[in-house]
């Protein structure tokens, strides 16, 4: 792999699209910033092939030609935890990239922790000890140092070594497609969408609300997220989550009364009184939109938490048999929700079904031999 390359003018990008253009995928992070917007601002692209890498500065030059290239869906676009990179792709074209490869998704089904970061996997993968000496970095700021761009670029370089490694041991082990279902929800637009009208939803305490006071939270929130999207300023700054939760609460009738929750500040109140006093005052009046109901989780007897001590000793068995992390394959959770009768759920979709899901069931249903062979756990079919 060459030198990075640090883009900064139209020349150098146009010859740098014209180098990739026909690649079969690229290795993609970013460095941005949203303390004080809404949306976040783009400060870096990193891009790197087998041969190639990359900086480019969207701050310096026109970044659209390389966007229609990494639009292209004929190019696998490689991350490592995607969700935040394909936020700032949907922000700039309304669309996240598509399709994706996630390193962070695809390590535990190899036997790599789960939710591992790219410093962890690099370590463990490649042997590479990554440096943590810019991870506070105002990537904004211009110039950046040579040390800076080191650390950006190596964000890239190291993920284009590890994907073809995890891609051809996925495709030994014949586990590929046990990842496109993970792969192709990171490309849903709706997953990066936020509509104004379903904000309150984001408001854990919402939950405790009902009749007025959650009819008042939902309008209120609608009207904060239009307006921190109109202004691109993060939603917290006109008033917090806490205080819209006691406005609400309150449903204060005029400004006299809004100025006494505590926390709402007179400048808000004479920016946004009049208009949140109208908000509240129609809302209180509709019904507000029904809240998702829960399943109240069963209480749990000792015979079924001793029942799930030997699924999970099944599922631990089989993933290390496999060389998986068991975490990506069940939780204690589930396979609780599986012993009390739930079948809709993520173990049995799937490779997970495929893996251990029936054979979970045949447990479950009596059909399996648990026995201690020279210390070790074997599990076979029952006799018929």
């Amino acid at each position: 792999m060459t030198n990075p390359q640090y883009i900064d003018t139209p020349e150098q990008l146009t010859a740098f699209c014209d180098a990739i253009k026909k690649a079969p995928w690229l290795a993609i992070d970013t460095e941005f910033q949203r303390e004080k917007t809404y949306r976040s601002i783009l400060a870096l692209i990193q891009i790197a092939t087998p041969n190639i890498v990359a900086i480019i500065d969207p701050l310096a030059c026109d970044i659209n030609p390389l966007l229609d290239i990494l639009y292209d869906k004929s190019i696998l676009k490689i991350f490592h935890a995607a969700r935040q990179d394909q936020e700032i792709f949907y922000d700039l074209r309304g669309d996240p990239l598509a399709p994706v490869f996630d390193t962070q998704i695809a390590a535990p089904i190899l036997g790599h922790p789960e939710q591992a970061g790219y410093a962890r996997l690099v370590d463990d993968i490649l042997g590479v000890q990554l440096s943590k000496a810019h991870s506070r970095t105002d990537w904004l700021r211009r110039p950046l140092s040579d040390d800076q761009k080191t650390y950006a670029a190596d964000d890239v370089i190291y993920l284009a070594k590890m994907y073809p490694l995890l891609e051809t041991q996925l495709k030994e082990k014949d586990r590929l497609n046990w990842l496109a279902p993970a792969f192709s929800d990171l490309c849903k637009t709706s997953l990066y969408a936020n509509p104004p009208e379903l904000a309150w939803k984001r408001m854990r305490a919402a939950k405790r609300l009902k009749g007025a006071s959650l009819s008042a939270l939902q309008k209120l929130a609608e009207w904060r997220e239009t307006i921190a999207q109109q202004k691109n300023i993060p939603r917290g700054w006109l008033i917090k989550d806490d205080i819209l939760i006691e406005v609400a609460k309150l449903k204060p009738t005029d400004q006299h009364s809004l100025s006494s929750v505590r926390g709402v500040s007179a400048k808000f109140i004479e920016k946004f009184g009049a208009t949140v006093i109208e908000i509240i005052s129609t809302a209180i009046n509709k019904k507000p939109t029904p809240q998702e109901t829960q399943k109240k989780s069963a209480s749990v007897s000792e015979k079924e938490e001793a029942l799930a001590d030997l699924l999970m000793a099944q599922v631990r068995l089989k993933a290390a048999n496999a060389n998986v992390n068991p975490t990506s394959i069940t939780s204690r959770k589930e396979l609780l929700q599986l012993i009390q009768g739930q079948r809709d759920l993520d173990l049995l979709t799937d490779w997970r079904q495929d893996m251990i899901g029936d054979e979970l069931i045949a447990t479950l249903d009596g059909h399996n031999n648990f026995n201690i062979v020279s210390g070790e756990l074997v599990i076979s079919p029952s006799p018929k």
